[in-house]
């Protein structure tokens, strides 16, 4: 190639690249500070493919096909996408082929990019005519960033049928970066699912608590006074893991030298080893889990629940200074625009990441954490002396001994082995892998110190390991965060209110009265709604097309579009309406886009009539 004619084909490339560039920054602004106009070292050599079109090399690998690379992009799509799509993930951009591909073929379904090399993805913004896939709305781009601040965004697509395609040399360049992502989208999905799975079985539970506790919601403070309470302060973090054991039998020694946060389910072993923890957080909506609090008491400790904890927690004796945090839940939010925010406190799944982030919001200097195995140690649940690992023992017979009852809770979890903090290995379980996730996203976004106390726990990146003698070596600094705590049972115990502040409460409960009565009058006006949509899906099945049935559907869709309470309404049937937003690209008939209103309608009217009447029920006892 001649000079002339290389000066020529930089000067094409430059005007792609300007154009590409303006249709880009004019969609994703803040892709600016990428600093793609500046040249970097070319490492993709274009080549034109037998099409005409571009087609690239890198390492001596073609990224797409030497003949037609966009033709062969939409074969490789109608292979890999047979099922249902709600949206797809791009592990690598190449030229863009397949992402356009995928506009293509499934079109009002929304993609992401993930590209972690900057200097790849400006070649390619040179190199073709991108203009159409950078302008789109659907697309999200995620350029050089790491796979946990993708995974934030990620959350934000419609994950029902979420499809995750890989151009195959670009993640064999990456492979570490684009493996350890895979992970996380993994995590994503796996605790979307457990979220659904535990909303279809305790949704209804928790709005039964959350206004059974209602009196004590809007009395109680919330857990964000608690804020920078403990700022220059170690905690001690005890979870109910077997590696509570060694922990308990020096828990007298190491009192004085940290603050004591446990959870619902190590409370009362703390308290028979003769240790009053200074924190108890529970947040659990059933009746077994209000058990681990029995014959055990609150002495002086803090206890700071989620406000749909079971009833019984707050009857058991000796409640002192109490705290909330704000509701994971919609009539809570909603009362929480009369008191204002409780306090909003991470919810990981767990009782111990609700916990920790208590802890990391009271402003600990460091975290330590006992109990926490995430996994099964020596092929055990629990900690000796625990509630459920007692009530096993209660249970037993000679037929069906306690060791039957563990072995059985191994076998159903699903057990597989991982890496332990001692280098060997320990057995866990999906479920508590999304905690360790959980754990793991958390600790690289706020970078508290936090260590674990656990040698055969699951490795979580970013808890060291930590010996117990360790935490013996710390000073003794009770004297330091005695009065701290003394403030903050003081902001909490009623009788140490002022008559301000009390006669403040009052009206906040003849405020909270008034708008529960309008939010049932709603809730019930929106059942009735549901159910007007359900006569005219009924109509319109018997009589087929009716344009007046059909006029009439659409103003009661808007209506119900226009309702104030239809967000508390739509809590209790998510799984319902996530279903819906995966099928949202697969091809339907009018009978089944009936069969799917009249689903949808009567889920809106069950959930709308029995909130309402509960809320009704509730205001009829609430003084």
């Amino acid at each position: 190639m001649s000079m002339q004619e290389r000066m020529h084909e930089r000067n094409k490339q430059e005007r792609m690249l300007d154009r590409n560039l303006a249709a880009l920054y004019t969609r994703h602004p803040a892709l600016r500070s990428l600093g793609l106009e500046k040249e970097s070292p070319a490492q993709l050599r274009i080549e034109a493919a037998a099409s005409g079109a571009p087609t690239a090399l890198l390492a001596g690998s073609y990224l797409h096909s030497r003949y037609d690379p966009a033709q062969e992009a939409r074969r490789l799509l109608a292979t890999e996408l047979k099922g249902e799509v709600s949206a797809a993930v791009f592990l690598g951009f190449g030229l863009g082929y397949l992402p356009e591909a995928f506009l293509e073929q499934r079109p009002g379904r929304p993609l992401a990019v993930v590209e972690p090399e900057p200097a790849l993805f400006r070649q390619a913004l040179a190199a073709r005519d991108l203009g159409a896939l950078l302008a789109s709305p659907l697309v999200a781009w995620h350029i050089g960033r790491e796979p946990e601040e993708v995974l934030m965004s990620l959350e934000e697509l419609p994950l029902g049928a979420l499809q995750v395609l890989r151009l195959r040399p670009l993640y064999l360049r990456q492979a570490a970066y684009f493996r350890k992502l895979e992970l996380l989208v993994q995590s994503l999905l796996d605790r979307r699912e457990v979220n659904l799975n535990t909303l279809r079985r305790f949704g209804r539970l928790w709005v039964r608590n959350l206004l059974a506790n209602l009196g004590l919601f809007l009395r109680s403070p919330g857990a964000g006074r608690l804020e920078g309470l403990l700022a220059g302060l170690p905690v001690l973090l005890l979870a109910a893991g077997p590696s509570l054991e060694p922990v308990l039998a020096r828990l007298g020694e190491l009192a004085p030298r940290l603050v004591l946060v446990a959870v619902d389910t190590s409370y009362a072993l703390c308290r028979q080893a003769g240790v009053e923890p200074d924190f108890l957080v529970t947040v659990d909506p059933q009746y077994w889990n209000s058990r681990h609090l029995d014959r055990v008491g609150f002495g002086r400790t803090i206890l700071v629940s989620e406000p749909s904890a079971n009833p019984r927690t707050f009857r058991l004796p000796g409640l002192g200074a109490l705290y909330f945090v704000s509701s994971f839940f919609p009539i809570g939010r909603f009362l929480e625009e009369l008191t204002g925010p409780k306090g909003r406190v991470g919810a990981g799944g767990s009782v111990a990441t609700t916990a920790w982030d208590l802890a990391r919001l009271m402003g600990a200097s460091a975290i330590y954490l006992a109990g926490l195995d995430l996994g099964y140690p020596g092929r055990r649940t629990h900690c000796r002396g625990a509630f459920f690992e007692e009530r096993s023992h209660s249970l037993s017979g000679r037929l069906a001994p306690a060791e039957q009852h563990g072995q059985q809770a191994l076998t159903a979890a699903g057990v597989f082995p991982v890496r332990s903090n001692s280098g060997g290995a320990t057995l866990t379980d999906r479920r508590l892998v999304i905690y360790k996730w959980w754990f793991e996203n958390q600790l690289e976004q706020h970078r508290t110190p936090s260590f674990s106390l656990a040698p055969d726990g699951v490795r979580i990146a970013g808890l060291e390991y930590r010996p117990l003698q360790d935490l013996l070596a710390l000073p003794v600094l009770r004297e330091r965060f005695t009065e701290r705590l003394e403030t903050a049972r003081g902001w909490a115990l009623p009788e140490e209110r002022q008559a301000a502040e009390l006669a403040a409460l009052a009206r906040l409960a003849g405020r909270a009265r008034g708008a529960l009565a309008e939010l049932a009058g709603e809730l019930a006006g929106l059942a009735e709604l549901a159910r007007r949509g359900l006569r005219l899906c009924a109509r319109l099945r018997e009589q087929g097309a009716d344009p007046a049935a059909a006029g009439e559907l659409d103003e009661v869709d808007r209506r119900i579009l226009q309702a104030a309470s239809r967000q508390v309404a739509g809590f209790l049937f998510q799984p319902l309406i996530q279903k819906i937003l995966g099928d949202a690209g697969k091809p339907g008939s009018y009978a089944g886009a009936l069969e799917l209103s009249e689903d949808l309608y009567g889920e809106l009217a069950d959930s709308a009539s029995f909130q309402s009447e509960l809320i009704s029920r509730t205001l009829a006892r609430f003084r």
